[in-house]
């Protein structure tokens, strides 16, 4: 980082930190508070399929995996959610490192179908496991985050620091791993897996690993969901979560850090906005503008919003040069 990084990096920050303080209203802090939330389910998915190039549209499994996790052993076992969210996203670990056995052999479209086919046998397990899961109805009453020094977690407001640490504590780990010597393995073995197979890369072993770290990280924030909305249902392991941490990305800026950072709390925000369009045509328009975004995305800004600056960036460096 040089200079003008790290004072922007400082700025973003202190700003991260000042915003509920300034905009007071709960609405919008709830806002915030899913879009953090989003930022890191979004930048795990990034990791497995935009940096390592494995197709997982499976991705909710892990979610999903996380917030019943946590939820169940806090109702079912007094567990406290602040253990039991590490619980959730280990035990979505072990389900991803399960996962990423069968990508050994497959890429693609029958990885794609795979990773789908195992989501949607999780959410019909959730569904019809009615004595664990209470079935469709979802699980309610999930425990909070247990306070501490006098500050309890129920509110907006505080529970917006919880998910900004964990969402601050997540991007620190994703960009260590993708600008270390593994970040780069994963890139070369997206480019080109025999390649990288030819240079010594174990591209088996990448694979088990990056599949483990990212479900590890959709199932935390899952886990952080559950105890925030205290309110789970099966609905959170279809296809149309998976779907929307794809949309959050691609529009960002696949196979970049910033990229789900920004599609996510872009899409937050537009969600909540067409719920006001839903109410007057009567049908639920927001996938419907999550797919039209995407094929915008994918025919004329493959970048993402990322890709658009960086361009921008490049033509205003080289007509400074030119003058």
């Amino acid at each position: 980082m040089d200079g003008k990084q790290k004072f922007l990096a400082v700025a973003g920050m202190a700003l991260c930190v000042a915003l509920p303080l300034i905009i007071t209203d709960r609405y919008i802090q709830h806002l915030l508070v899913m879009s953090l939330i989003f930022v890191i389910f979004s930048s795990s998915w990034n990791l497995i399929t935009g940096y390592a190039g494995q197709l997982n549209m499976g991705h909710a499994a892990f979610f999903g995996i996380g917030a019943y996790t946590s939820a169940l052993l806090a109702i079912k076992l007094g567990v406290s959610p602040w253990i039991g969210m590490f619980l959730g996203g280990g035990l979505a670990g072990a389900a991803g490192f399960l996962l990423g056995i069968p990508a050994l052999r497959l890429s693609g479209p029958y990885l794609a179908i795979t990773t789908i086919g195992f989501a949607e046998i999780l959410r019909l397990v959730a569904m019809n496991w009615v004595g664990l899961t209470r079935g469709s109805l979802g699980l309610y009453g999930i425990p909070p985050l247990p306070g501490f020094w006098g500050i309890r977690f129920t509110s907006e407001l505080t529970f917006y620091y919880v998910a900004l640490a964990a969402t601050a504590w997540a991007l620190f780990c994703f960009r260590r791993l993708t600008r270390s010597e593994f970040g780069l393995s994963l890139q070369a073995m997206r480019e080109d897996e025999t390649g990288a197979q030819s240079i010594g890369i174990s591209t088996n072993s990448y694979k088990l690993t990056v599949f483990t770290i990212s479900a590890f990280f959709g199932g935390f924030a899952g886990a952080l969901l559950a105890h925030y909305q205290r309110l789970i249902s099966p609905d959170l392991l279809s296809l149309g979560e998976t779907f929307q941490a794809l949309t959050m990305t691609m529009i960002g800026g696949l196979g970049t850090l910033t990229g789900p950072v920004l599609g996510a709390v872009l899409l937050t925000f537009l969600s909540e906005g067409l719920r006001f369009v839903e109410d007057i045509v009567k049908m639920d328009v927001r996938l419907i503008i999550y797919g039209a975004l995407l094929i915008v995305t994918i025919l004329f800004m493959r970048g993402g919003i990322v890709g658009i600056w960086d361009r921008w960036r490049e033509r205003r460096g080289s007509n400074g040069e030119e003058a």
